[in-house]
């Protein structure tokens, strides 16, 4: 179960290679984390405690060379949406709600418990349950609701977070005359950016180059007084021990929350693992689980939120040459390098630069191709994909997945001829 992240015949050039891509996965996944932690209502902060510390775990834990432990944009608003239920995600005076902090804390701890016990009881099976139809259709109903829900931060306007799409967008028409104009500038330029260097520069480290680019004119054009928003200063130092101490009643609250987070977390881990495993390598699903679970109990007593592995980071891992889970622990300390000494360097990223990164990442959950495959070749899939679709976009994320899988068991057993193979489909390569 445990193992050292240094494996058998290892060398000077093997470690060079180990050294480079944990540098560079770090370079990516900073920015990442500081974006995903806003897409979960938390300050940009606590996505690099969620990037750190979670990542030591899975260095001796996991069976994947490749696999970057992190935040990921579909835990996070799973987080928001779980979360904010029960607190704000500010106080009245716009800050941090400590309230809110700590219950992110806790579904990352229960997420954690969830998975670890789901590895030792061998229960990584269940994901069967999770069918390439419900995951296309849950997928890309929450990558509507993700991108849209960015909006607000391309064009420097404050909207309600919400998770209906419809009141987003009519929120947004109401307020489309308060727009920042270099807010919005700066917002698209950094999604062409993005789009330009991911056809052109897969490899290349893109985000890290918009959130240069965009402190940069901050900076040197003084963008703050023309109503530019920034991520502002950030605390010092690294996450500090904290049992997360909440009512039993919120315990009872998350619960749920925290069963769908951990089979969707592991779905999108082991997906991104078997895809990019070498011909030697084995990836053991229940050891995975009790990896990720470890991770996510991290997580939680060191004030971040729920954590998987992500696939355009760790895409990268494996692209600039991982050898060993050792690059996962130099990505680690790059992360906590960063908090110790390089936070202020981090203060004059525009927020819309955050939002231009999230809603870039989640283009490609949206699958068009899926749909357009079921009407031509499936169409007794067309029912739970409607279903799916329809309850996760107009009702929320959670229901869409247990309407979704509830649907297709019951669609299933009155019409025994539409089953399908039960076995979750590998996330797309698109998936960030």
């Amino acid at each position: 179960m445990f193992s050292l992240p240094i494996p058998k015949k290892y060398n000077k050039e093997k470690f060079r290679r180990d050294l480079f891509a944990g540098v560079t996965t770090a370079i990516l996944l900073i920015p990442q984390s500081m974006a995903y932690a806003v897409l979960a209502g938390l300050p940009s902060y606590v996505g690099l405690y969620a990037a750190a510390i979670p990542l030591i775990a899975y260095a001796f834990l996991g069976t994947s060379r490749s696999l970057a432990v992190g935040p990921v944009a579909m835990d996070s608003l799973l987080t928001a949406t779980a979360v904010g239920a029960i607190a704000s995600a500010t106080v009245i005076s716009g800050d941090p709600n400590p309230q809110y902090l700590l219950l992110a804390s806790l579904l990352a701890l229960m997420v954690g418990v969830v998975q670890v016990l789901m590895g030792l009881f061998k229960l990584g099976k269940l994901v069967r349950f999770l069918t390439p139809t419900i995951i296309s259709a849950f997928t890309s109903a929450a990558a509507l609701i993700i991108g849209i829900n960015q909006v607000k931060l391309v064009l420097g306007i404050d909207l309600p977070r919400s998770t209906n799409v419809f009141e987003i967008l009519m929120s947004t028409i109401e307020r489309i005359g308060d727009t920042n104009i270099p807010t919005l500038i700066i917002g698209l330029a950094s999604i062409g950016i993005l789009i330009v260097l991911k056809k052109k520069i897969p490899k290349f480290p893109r985000a890290f180059a918009v959130v240069l680019l965009g402190s940069l004119a901050v900076i040197f054009l003084n963008l703050e007084t023309e109503g530019v928003k920034v991520v502002g200063s950030l605390p010092s130092g690294l996450p500090g021990f904290k049992i997360p101490k909440v009512p039993m009643d919120s315990v009872l609250a998350l619960s749920l929350d925290a069963i769908v987070i951990a089979m969707v977390a592991f779905m999108e881990a082991i997906s991104v693992s078997t895809r990019l495993k070498r011909e030697a390598e084995t990836v053991d699903a229940s050891q995975e689980l009790v990896a990720i679970g470890s991770s996510n109990i991290l997580a939680g007593l060191f004030q971040g939120f729920p954590v998987t592995g992500g696939f355009s980071r760790s895409a990268v891992n494996d692209a600039a040459g991982a050898e060993s889970k050792l690059a996962s622990l130099i990505t680690a300390i790059g992360v906590m390098a960063t908090l110790l000494f390089f936070t202020v360097a981090l203060s004059p990223i525009p927020k819309s630069v955050l939002g231009a990164i999230i809603m870039t990442a989640v283009f490609g959950l949206i699958s068009i191709s899926d749909f357009t495959t079921i009407v031509k070749s499936n169409r007794s899939q067309l029912p739970t994909y409607a279903v799916t679709f329809g309850v996760t976009l107009l009702i929320g994320i959670q229901q869409g997945m247990l309407a979704g899988v509830a649907f297709n068991w019951i669609f299933s057993r009155i019409f025994p001829q539409n089953r399908t193979d039960n076995v979750a489909a590998e996330i797309k390569d698109k998936v960030s």
